[in-house]
């Protein structure tokens, strides 16, 4: 069956769309965005320099202002890769749209195949033979149906092999519109952790007047103020409540055991639920990936929990949610550690939704993945593939997350330290 025009026109049409995105302007933004990654980087390595340098008035305001600067090129990233995955998405949609028509189309070729078959395979074979006046014209028509069935044979392979790579543009389609929105939910944070900045600079150049004395004074009394430290409430979700000494306390068996660093895990379950203060107000019935429910259910069981009534991370408009707890764990990921978390901590069965039980299975995660180094490669890298999993050095969102991590970390070192020094 032939198209018509207008099909064909829009074919065309879409097939066009899809390729003049990527030809002209994925080069482009490639581009742009790796120089963000260069100044990104460069940021970062001056202000470790800098945080290792005697504490001076002028070098915290340098560390301010690279460090406002470090998060403006976070930003610009971002808004460039979301513009790349916007463009990404685009093109995977058009092209979904043209596997569709192309399976439809020899859908409708082998329905006519199949008739022609039915036609020929009706009537015993002896009928078939006296129809034919001649050995010959028999021998045609055995040919004949022969060939039909070998089309069809050929046209369901293609289409078998349309119909799987649609399933796998469909699930690369999830996965970027996915990525799409932890970098939207990334950029809030960007955009937030920019304006504390500011404020803290001009916090700082306020109380001080500009004056070295009147910042070493202000030094000197937050060394002493400890109780500020372990009481302040860090940002954390609203009506939430968990000091930063409660975290580091949780933080401290899971850093001692797994030697990953108790502020990095700590980063960690900040960024992904402010530790507990947001696990989620999703159903497992609804938000959860059905490959997931029998583990749910399995911890559930154990814990002793309603599974209707215990909170998950509520499916977006994409793809689905499903995470557990402070950690965020998937269920089938869950049962990979537990029995690990249990002999550690001592608690059977552990919890994703106990704030320790969590903070040890992160340690225990991150740690498999490299953070037990304790060097800044090794923990950004653990903290992509905490992200991402095995598309850890793929992932558009894994960087970004990643240096998020890395920020959030720096700023929780500095008041352990404190705490420590004392």
């Amino acid at each position: 069956m032939r198209k018509s025009k207008p099909l064909l026109f829009l074919f065309c049409f879409l097939f066009l769309t899809a390729l003049i995105p990527k030809a002209v302007f994925a080069d482009v933004r490639d581009d742009k965005i790796r120089q963000q990654e260069a100044l990104i980087d460069q940021y970062a390595q001056q202000i470790r320099e800098k945080e290792n340098e005697a504490q001076s008035l002028a070098n915290q305001i340098s560390i301010f202002e690279l460090q406002i600067k470090q998060i403006q090129a976070e930003i610009d990233a971002t808004n460039l890769t979301i513009s790349q995955l916007t463009s990404a998405i685009k093109q995977k949609e058009n092209s979904i749209v043209l596997k569709e028509g192309e399976i439809e189309e020899r859908n409708e070729i082998l329905a006519q195949y199949l008739r022609q078959a039915a036609r020929s395979n009706s009537g015993s074979l002896l009928e078939f033979l006296l129809k034919n006046n001649k050995f010959s014209d028999f021998f045609s028509d055995l040919n004949y149906l022969s060939n039909v069935q070998s089309r069809i044979q050929d046209i369901l392979a293609i289409i078998k092999k349309l119909k799987n790579k649609l399933i796998q543009e469909k699930n690369d389609l999830e996965t970027d519109k996915a990525e799409q929105e932890q970098l939207k939910r990334i950029q809030s944070r960007q955009k937030t952790d920019l304006g504390n900045s500011k404020k803290q600079k001009q916090k700082l150049l306020d109380q001080t007047k500009g004056q070295e004395k009147a910042y070493q004074q202000l030094l000197s009394k937050a060394r002493e103020d400890l109780d500020k430290i372990r009481n302040q409430p860090y940002d954390l979700a609203m009506g939430f409540k968990m000091t930063f000494e409660e975290a580091l306390k949780n933080a401290m068996p899971a850093a001692q055991l797994t030697r990953v660093r108790a502020a990095f895990i700590m980063a960690i379950l900040k960024i992904e639920s402010d530790w507990g203060g947001n696990v989620g107000t999703g159903n497992w019935r609804t938000d959860m990936h059905p490959r997931d429910f029998n583990a749910f259910q399995m911890i559930t069981s154990v814990l002793g929990l309603n599974p209707d009534s215990t909170p998950v991370s509520k499916k977006p408009y994409y793809g689905w949610g499903g995470a557990m707890g402070p950690a965020q764990f998937l269920p089938s990921t869950w049962l990979l550690y537990d029995n690990a978390v249990a002999k550690l901590t001592g608690r059977q069965p552990p919890s994703p939704w106990n704030i320790g039980d969590a903070f040890m299975a992160a340690g225990l995660k991150l740690a498999e993945a490299g953070a037990d180094k304790q060097i800044y490669a090794a923990e950004s890298k653990a903290a992509k593939i905490y992200i991402a999993g095995r598309r850890w050095n793929t992932s558009l969102t894994a960087r970004i997350y990643a240096n998020n991590v890395m920020a959030e970390a720096a700023r929780i070192q500095k008041d352990i330290n404190i705490l420590q020094s004392k």
